[in-house]
């Protein structure tokens, strides 16, 4: 796949492999070579101010795409492409029939762009596009860390589903430097995998980033404002119960993924110092509940309602916070569209304040742009995914 028109470069080499050590071969003979570095620049402009333009490989990161198909592949490298910085080293992996017999195929690629600071330099980035079948497939330790550039941090996009009850993925993970994965596209109900992933996560001391977690900043910034409001302010150490609407069938058998509208109540959770007392269950076919403790050990009720809707399945249609205080009822309501997000408190049924903060839905490169520019994972992220094991039980 080309990303010349994306990225202003062009594809200066190009060679294949058939094992890990032949790519690695190459592409190390291709950076040793002063003659091969020329040729990565021999049609670059020659009105640099140096006597020869020099190719140089950018010092970002690895960053490993473990892709379900090619045409997952396909579409990491185009969000990929519309990033202001690219990773020095990628490997898009696309795991084949772990069944079938071994196979290792590998393209390899280095795109070249001349710099604007006029001396010639030409910024060079490396693709690596890897199918892997049979026990390959099953073991992409034996792949990332050793086609790694290992002066550098290692990111992994996990773009499939993923079992991180595997050994070979927890082998994996102490590989790299931070995991990235989206909890809304897991299969199932999704709690079970985010919960084993954020355990094994931890266990290797790799950081982990959602999609999913991140997708909901938004909501997350318009609630915490509502609740600096000094009429709302007092009600905040009242909270009694949480209510998440979602998209979904309220009839149906079917399991829906159920990880974003759970993020709210481990989000909120932590941030009140609340306990899981009853971890979520599912209820009366697609609803969920769950009952949490405050710091005082006061009850709070949670409860995730599945709604009619032409959102995609899971998705979060309105979060509910409600509080008694001194005989007054208050409650904030929250929802959101592709372009901002609405809250209304009311106590009593009166509305005492509301507001429209204009905050559009992420889309996915704004997604894996924050992910990579992160210099540590967000600070509330290991809080919350804390939180989330223990209310997924």
């Amino acid at each position: 796949m080309s990303l010349n028109s994306i990225l202003a470069s062009s594809l200066r080499w190009s060679s294949s492999a058939s094992t890990v050590a032949e790519a690695d071969a190459l592409l190390d003979k291709l950076w040793a070579s002063s003659e091969a570095r020329r040729f990565l620049v021999s049609d670059s402009p020659k009105d640099s101010t140096t006597a020869e333009p020099i190719a140089v490989r950018t010092g970002v990161m690895n960053l490993a795409v473990v892709a379900n198909g090619e045409e997952r592949a396909a579409h990491a490298a185009s969000v990929l492409a519309t990033l202001p910085r690219n990773p020095s080293r990628t490997l898009f992996i696309v795991p084949r029939d772990p069944d079938g017999p071994a196979t290792f195929a590998a393209r390899l690629e280095v795109f070249c762009a001349v710099t604007p600071r006029g001396d010639g330099t030409s910024a060079c980035t490396e693709l690596l596009w890897i199918d892997a079948g049979g026990p390959a497939a099953h073991h992409l330790a034996s792949i990332v860390p050793p086609l790694s550039l290992h002066d550098l941090p290692t990111l992994l996009w996990w773009d499939a589903p993923i079992n991180a009850a595997e050994s070979d993925v927890r082998q994996l993970l102490r590989g790299v430097d931070r995991v990235i994965v989206d909890g809304a596209t897991q299969p199932g109900d999704g709690l079970a995998t985010i919960r084993d992933l954020a355990a094994a996560a931890e266990s290797a001391g790799v950081a982990l980033t959602d999609f999913a977690l991140l997708r909901q900043g938004r909501w997350r910034d318009s609630i915490a404002t509502m609740f600096d409001d000094v009429t709302s302010a007092p009600y905040l150490n009242a909270i009694n119960s949480i209510t998440i609407d979602f998209s979904g069938s309220p009839t149906s058998s079917a399991p829906v993924n159920v990880v974003r509208p759970a993020y709210h109540v481990a989000w909120l959770a932590s941030r009140l110092r609340a306990t899981t007392h009853t971890p979520l269950h599912a209820v009366d076919g697609a609803a969920w509940n769950a009952e949490l403790r405050d710091a005082l050990r006061h009850p709070i009720t949670v409860s995730l309602n599945p709604v009619a809707s032409v959102l995609g399945a899971g998705t979060t249609i309105a979060v509910r916070i409600g509080a008694d205080r001194r005989g007054d009822h208050f409650e904030l309501e929250v929802r959101a569209d592709s372009t901002s997000t609405r809250a209304t408190a009311t106590i009593n049924g009166a509305v005492v304040h509301e507001r429209t903060f204009q905050a559009p839905r992420w889309t996915e490169a704004t997604l894996l742009s924050e992910s990579l520019e992160y210099g540590e994972v967000d600070p509330l992220s290991p809080a919350i995914l804390r939180t989330m094991g223990a209310l997924i039980g």
